[in-house]
């Protein structure tokens, strides 16, 4: 799978390479079918956090750790971009950011 990632130049080419994996699939619909509204790089860090706020469903493991650090490295992107916008006078693109346990995450609003 690397071994084909190596090799693309383009959006299109990576979109084929994608397809070929179910779980990266889902993820590079996100971005095509948003029209290129929502960046490849965002898809991929939403179903991290998804899969990160998981790991705090279940008990007695040391995932919550990693997970609790992993969310918040997410939580200082997004700050960082906030900061960005408002600095850059963007404030029409500042929520453009991944939720972190948010009620109104992507993953929440399809149940």
């Amino acid at each position: 799978g690397t071994a084909m990632s190596t090799d693309v130049s383009d959006e299109d080419e990576l979109g084929r390479v994608l397809e070929l994996f179910p779980q990266y699939s889902g993820i590079w619909n996100i971005h095509s079918v948003g029209g290129g509204e929502k960046s490849i790089d965002d898809a991929f860090y939403e179903r991290d956090v998804q899969m990160l706020e998981l790991a705090f469903e279940s008990q007695f493991h040391f995932a919550v750790f990693y997970a609790y650090v992993k969310l918040k490295e997410q939580e200082i992107r997004n700050m960082v971009w906030i900061s960005e916008c408002i600095l850059q006078q963007q404030k029409e693109e500042i929520n453009k950011f991944v939720p972190v346990f948010s009620q109104h995450a992507p993953w929440r609003m399809k149940k």
